[in-house]
């Protein structure tokens, strides 16, 4: 179950080793806002003045995590 505080926790992976997160209170929002950074990139404001937007290109993943996104169409991984 999700994290009732604090929600889903959307970590966003930029391509030279940071990690971006905060939280969101539904899988719903946690699907907006994944598929929003895959196609237009992730803006990033510290709260300090300084606002900076990555192109889609630079994220390496989005993953959500602490609850569970629904699917209707689960995959697997094999590996050798």
């Amino acid at each position: 179950m999700k994290n009732k505080k604090k929600g889903l926790k959307v970590s966003t992976y930029i391509d030279d080793g940071r990690i971006f997160f905060y939280f969101v209170p539904s899988a719903e929002k946690a699907r907006e806002h994944s598929a929003a950074f895959i196609k237009d990139g992730y803006r990033h404001n510290d709260g300090r003045g300084i606002f900076e937007h990555y192109p889609p290109h630079r994220i390496l993943k989005v993953k959500v995590s602490g609850g569970v996104v629904p699917t209707n169409f689960p995959d697997f991984t094999e590996g050798t």
